[in-house]
């Protein structure tokens, strides 16, 4: 981990599990070297979230939409924030990916693809397998809870809000990460079928921690 991101990380941790109040579980679970955390997506405040939880340094994408103000780019750049277009196949952003593990380093994929409007787990797009077995990195699950029903997501989220989709809570509510058992890519093809079957793997792997069934 790079100097700036340990000293962000102890500076602000204790205020995340103070204030909002932030509780991780399963954090042994994670990996050395490179991997991929598979999360759930309610939240535009989830890829801070998770680095918060992981206590490592992360990359994750960010819809293109947010470089294109100078300064708003350098800061989530600075960050590791990796661009990424919306709808279809963004192969620019897979490169980079691919990149980022090649490099070891963790990577953070929300594989719905969007967020979540009323917080429970939707089908999760094959990308996730396809990167994972192409570049035989292990996905660590990873479940976010609490946090569609807190104040964070009704400050941060104004467009569910203006929509109806968040309510300004009249208590405090915990928000949880759990981290589940890795899943390996070894046994399944390099092909598209292989990439389904992994990826279906992983939301069951990350439904397990949410409690839910398919």
């Amino acid at each position: 981990m790079r100097w700036r991101w340990r000293i962000a990380w102890v500076l602000t941790y204790p205020g995340a599990r103070l204030f909002l109040p932030l509780r991780v579980e399963g954090r042994e679970e994670l990996l050395p070297g490179a991997q991929i955390i598979a999360a759930n997506h309610t939240s535009n405040f989830d890829p801070l979230l998770i680095g918060w939880a992981a206590g490592r340094e992360i990359y994750f994408l960010a819809k293109e939409e947010l470089f294109r103000h100078r300064a708003f780019a350098w800061l989530i750049r600075s960050w590791n924030a990796l661009p990424v277009g919306r709808g279809g196949v963004d192969r620019r952003a897979i490169r980079l990916c691919s990149r980022v593990l090649r490099q070891g380093r963790i990577l953070v994929l929300f594989p719905e693809g969007t967020r979540s409007r009323n917080g429970r787990l939707g089908e999760f797009k094959p990308g996730i397998g396809m990167l994972a077995v192409r570049n035989q990195v292990p996905v660590v699950p990873a479940f976010i809870s609490g946090l569609s029903r807190s104040l964070l997501s009704y400050w941060v989220d104004r467009d569910f809000v203006r929509l109806g989709l968040r309510v300004k809570p009249r208590g405090c509510v915990p928000i949880r990460v759990r981290f589940g058992s890795a899943v390996f890519p070894e046994r399944f093809p390099v092909n598209r079928d292989g990439y389904t079957r992994f990826t279906a793997l992983v939301q069951e792997r990350v439904m397990a921690l949410a409690g839910e069934k398919r």
